[in-house]
């Protein structure tokens, strides 16, 4: 009975019951906010939000788990794209809350909110589940559209100037270093098991994107590790530095043998976390050196 309460509130918060009028043939999509968990996704909680700004421009704004927002001023004509999605598939009459017969533990859910300038509103939400009529299909192009801004970075974030991850166990260590000054670009890589490094000049200034998204893929920016003041060298650990232009710095580590009691929590479980941050290191050196 508790439950059938809760999901009863739930319903009416989101406007099951009601029918969402809709909007004039001439009135415009001025905001749109999607936001969707994706389960055990690296990006598990993602929000995207579209505003019109007059004169040819449109605001996006990404909101990726603990990562701070990321805003982007684009042309108004995705707001155009958007809003014929909207059209097609009568996305105003969607409301309440959508979900399936059968319970899942661990699945995917969505919320929608639409608003235009004739201060027509429409706001809805399920969890693996979508309005009929295509509403899965509306619903992914809406995503879609708006996941290519997920992969790009603030222009005060793309000035990445440098990224350096250290790897210690008592078999040995590796180092991975990127340094930009202007548009040239230097490289130092110390492979694991190897007594000396390699430096590798001329590479690809776009490497400052690729590291950047490394960081924000595995939300180091936010991590919770030790302290580097206090870095104990006896133990294995691995370490990552970087600089952005805008003077934003990331100086983290933590011990691979550190063990978190049940009752603490911090972001990432060590093993994991330093696995994730160390193969994308690797894959994005290599692809840069040649």
């Amino acid at each position: 009975m508790f439950r059938l309460l809760i999901l009863m509130s739930l319903l009416s918060f989101l406007g099951c019951g009601k029918d969402n009028p809709a909007p004039a043939d001439d009135a415009r999509l001025t905001r749109i906010h999607f936001s969707a968990t994706h389960g055990y996704h690296a990006y598990s909680n993602i929000g995207y939000k579209a505003e019109r700004l007059g004169e040819g421009k449109a605001r996006v704004t990404v909101e990726v788990g603990n990562d701070r927002d990321r805003v982007f001023d684009v042309e108004e004509a995705v707001m155009d794209s958007l809003e014929a999605i909207v059209r097609e598939y009568r996305m105003y009459t969607y409301h309440g809350y959508y979900q399936p017969e059968m319970e899942i533990m661990d699945g995917d859910s969505w919320s929608l909110d639409l608003s235009f300038s004739d201060k027509t509103e429409a706001s809805c939400g399920g969890y693996m589940a979508y309005p009929p009529k295509g509403g899965h299909i509306a619903i992914g192009k809406v995503e879609g559209l708006l996941s290519r801004w997920l992969d790009q970075e603030p222009a005060e974030e793309v000035g990445l100037v440098s990224y350096h991850y250290e790897y210690h166990d008592a078999e040995g260590s590796e180092i991975y270093d990127f340094r930009r000054k202007d548009t040239v670009c230097t490289v130092f890589v110390k492979l694991y098991g190897q007594d000396k490094g390699m430096t590798y000049e001329g590479i690809d200034p776009y490497m400052a994107v690729r590291l950047a998204d490394v960081i924000r893929w595995d939300h180091m920016a936010s991590y919770t590790g030790e302290s580097r003041a206090e870095e104990d060298t006896s133990r294995p650990r691995w370490i990552l530095t970087a600089e952005y232009e805008n003077g934003q710095r990331i100086d983290t580590m933590d011990y691979l043998d550190r063990e978190i009691p049940d009752d603490s929590w911090r972001q990432g479980v060590p093993s994991m976390t330093e696995i994730a941050i160390r193969n994308a290191t690797q894959q994005s050196f290599s692809e840069n050196i040649h």
